[in-house]
């Protein structure tokens, strides 16, 4: 029963690791001058590559529960430290793209890291349902590295929040600073 999850979950995340490169690589010359929109690309790459470790660990035949439940939880202090590194080093230039901040809110590392951590140790006591616990922070994680992944796809321009917003020339009709270009 759960191998098919797990055989669901890993052909997901991959898929999606997938489009986030295709995403970033469009988007590349507004991403990588970016310390900000780098490292919440980066959090979105540690948010589908949870979920692919979480596949392969389930995955291992007739691994005791408790093993599982050692390795999740390993696996969940792993990703609250990598992401708490990546959401400092994100913060430290604030970003021009008014994306960045919506990319900070929607990136759900610390309800995913928590979830998983508690999968983890109710598997390390015995509780098999802690199995269940698991599809949260993998639905989590999925649901919102594709809001991410989207972001960086459709909503990065080159229009920046400019410095003073409240002296904004509106004579397009807010077209440009929603990131809407007119047809040439």
């Amino acid at each position: 029963m759960w191998s098919t999850f797990a055989e669901v979950c890993g052909t997901a995340s991959a898929s999606l690791i997938g489009l986030l490169f295709v995403a970033v690589s469009i988007r590349i010359d507004l991403i990588a001058p970016s310390q900000e929109l780098r490292n919440r690309a980066a959090q979105t790459l540690s948010l589908f590559g949870t979920v692919l470790i979480v596949a392969i660990l389930i995955a291992v035949p007739a691994q005791p529960v408790r093993a599982l439940g050692a390795e999740l939880t390993a696996l969940a202090m792993l990703t609250s430290g990598l992401t708490i590194v990546l959401d400092r080093r994100a913060k430290v230039f604030e970003s021009a793209h008014a994306i960045a901040r919506a990319l900070e809110l929607l990136a759900p590392t610390k309800i995913v890291s928590v979830t998983l951590l508690v999968s983890g140790a109710l598997l390390v006591f015995g509780v098999r349902d802690g199995l269940y616990v698991l599809i949260a922070p993998v639905l989590v994680a999925l649901t919102g590295g594709v809001a991410s992944a989207w972001l960086f796809l459709t909503k990065i321009t080159t229009e920046q929040n400019p410095p003073n917003a409240e002296h904004q020339d509106d004579s397009d009709g807010g077209r440009l600073s929603r990131g809407l270009h007119p047809i040439r």
